[in-house]
């Protein structure tokens, strides 16, 4: 490893509940792939304190002095797993950006941009919100500053044929008027100044009710 690739302050600065939805993310994307079962134990371990944090946020809700001295315990933990994780993916990286952003973490970006290029957006996530033909996206943009607008196509095919879904210039778009009790793959990619286009990301899918 020659230098840190996992960007530690973008988990480090998130809200309470964002930390606890951040790190269920990173342990079940982790879980779900083969590439970090060398890391079992430390992804149990995350699973662990992020359960243990989430039922102390509920606790903490009483605003009991020992309740809340629990919760800031239990967010440390959180953060300290995390770090570890962030250790072994820094540790292990061989130069592939899919190695961190698979794994739910953010990558540091080099200060140069190449202007005539954009990323393609990350860390996707299909959340169904229990609205008939809807499905709620959300996603990051590596450069928020240089994209104008993001689209979204969907499949009902398993990625054979693609259709337009609708565009928005936040990262998280709702997608509506979709075939029913059916499972549909997204993908998103984003829009910038003089035509430019990123790749698309990564496809997620979802039932859709």
């Amino acid at each position: 490893m020659s230098k840190s690739v996992v960007r530690k302050v973008s988990y480090k600065k998130l809200t309470q509940s964002e930390l606890a939805t951040f790190a269920a993310n990173v342990h079940q994307r982790m879980a779900s792939r083969p590439e970090y079962q060398s890391f079992a134990a430390d992804i149990a371990s995350l699973a662990e304190k992020t359960e243990a944090y989430t039922q102390a946020l509920v606790d903490a809700a009483s605003r009991s002095t020992p309740a809340i001295a629990q919760k800031e315990l239990a967010k440390n933990s959180v953060l300290s797993a995390l770090d570890r994780i962030a250790f072994l993916l820094d540790f292990n990286f061989t130069g592939q950006d899919v190695w961190v952003i698979n794994a739910g973490m953010e990558m540091i970006r080099d200060r140069r941009v190449n202007q005539n290029k954009l990323e393609a957006p990350y860390q996707l996530r299909a959340i169904n919100k229990g609205v008939k033909g809807e499905i709620l996206l959300q996603f990051r943009l590596p450069e928020p500053t240089r994209v104008r607008n993001n689209g979204v196509e969907y499949s009902m095919d398993n990625g054979e044929t693609w259709r337009n879904g609708t565009y928005g210039s936040r990262t998280t778009i709702t997608v509506a008027g979709l075939p029913s009790r059916q499972l549909v793959q997204f993908r998103v990619c984003s829009l910038g100044s003089f035509q430019l286009k990123s790749p698309f990301s990564e496809v997620v899918e979802a039932f859709v009710v």
